[in-house]
């Protein structure tokens, strides 16, 4: 299938959650058709300056309300919730080459402007990719950490797969490169602990948070956790960039030893704008949460404005004390399907240290979290 041109609109044809979707757009004015396995459903709503479609739609045996958000011209996010539930669950599209492709060098996240697509790969290390779409294929350059080179892409299977070459700067043969598109599945959410080791001696005991978070919330049938380890700023770069080839949605959580300025790793500071740099382009992204001492303390800015939520702590919050409280936050995220911006509401309620203030006979100290909804615009 050849790519046809795409623009900042949601009219055309869009790979969903939900199977293939066809939407008009006239005006503000949206309808569709969307099928999966013998279900069709229909879809109607207005676009508002933000680009946010709020919509209705009808099935057979179910109807309810949602709203996508188009990200760019070859994605949308959203959710919707069926009539007389109060869960919202993910809906999401893509078209064109845009999303995440299992290839022979591993996965590949392509992002699709109107007139340019560009992305990565960790196949050889850290890899880019950069092109246009001529007559529906993509003609692209890479850059590997030890090689560059050029190729073409062409669509097959109603653009589920694609096929073609590349070829590396001064060789002249051609070689294949193939690749199929990775699809969320549906209610799943991934709840990935990127963790700094704790321990600073030998003289220490060997714990980790990760270790009991794992143990707790994978006995969720819909969510996949992930534990992995940094001992630097280039290791926590490296499972950052990992997050971007997940198609679900992902809470992240970082945890390791922290300072105003921004994480503590065997003596180096790790400064909190790289962090949010490194997931920036992590469409799946629902929340970062530093499970740190006092990270965003003076750089609440940076935290702010994020097209993710974001939290923190402002204080030395204590082990215990920060356990407590992240087990309940994250319950009501992965078990009781709230959105990141009503579990930080919910908190206060719950947990009574989580703020700045503390009751007399409170055995915590506040805890100073904080919360930072994702930016809208």
């Amino acid at each position: 299938m050849a790519a046809a041109p795409i623009t900042m609109s949601f009219a055309g044809s869009w790979l969903t959650t939900f199977g293939q979707m066809t939407l008009e757009q006239s005006g503000n004015g949206v309808r569709g058709v969307y099928h999966y396995g013998n279900v069709e459903g229909r879809i109607e709503g207005t676009v508002d300056h933000s680009h946010t479609l709020r919509f209705r739609y009808q099935e057979p045996q179910e109807q309810g309300e949602g709203t996508f958000r188009l990200q760019r011209a070859g994605r949308f996010a959203g959710s919707y919730t069926p009539a007389g539930d109060t869960r919202a669950r993910a809906w999401v599209g893509e078209r064109g080459w845009d999303g995440i492709w299992e290839t022979e060098f591993g996965r590949m996240r392509l992002l699709h402007e109107a007139d340019r697509v560009h992305g990565s790969y960790e196949g050889a290390g850290p890899s880019l990719i950069e092109g246009s779409v001529k007559g529906g294929r993509l003609e692209f350059c890479y850059r590997e950490p030890r090689a560059q080179g050029e190729g073409w892409f062409e669509q097959y299977d109603e653009g589920y797969l694609f096929a073609g070459e590349w070829r590396a700067q001064g060789v002249a043969q051609a070689r294949s490169w193939r690749g199929r598109r990775v699809q969320a599945e549906r209610g799943i959410t991934w709840l990935l602990v990127l963790e700094a080791h704790w321990q600073r001696s030998l003289a220490e005991s060997e714990y980790a948070f990760g270790h009991m978070l794992r143990e707790v919330f994978a006995r969720l049938p819909q969510v996949r956790v992930r534990q992995r380890f940094f001992h630097d700023a280039d290791s926590l770069d490296h499972w950052c960039r990992e997050l971007a080839y997940i198609p679900e949605p992902a809470i992240l959580m970082v945890a390791s030893h922290g300072v105003a300025e921004g994480l503590s790793v065997h003596g180096e500071v790790i400064d909190t704008t790289r962090v949010l740099n490194a997931v920036r382009d992590a469409g799946n992204l629902k929340l970062l949460h530093f499970s740190s001492c006092l990270v965003g303390l003076d750089g609440q800015r940076a935290l702010n404005k994020q097209p993710f939520a974001v939290s923190g702590y402002t204080t030395s919050v204590d082990w215990g004390a920060s356990a407590l409280l992240e087990f309940t936050y994250l319950d009501l995220l992965l078990n009781r399907g709230l959105e990141p911006a009503q579990a930080a509401a919910a908190l206060p309620k719950l947990v009574s240290y989580c703020g700045d203030l503390v009751h007399a006979e409170c055995p915590y100290p506040a805890a100073g979290f904080r919360f930072f909804s994702a930016a809208s615009g």
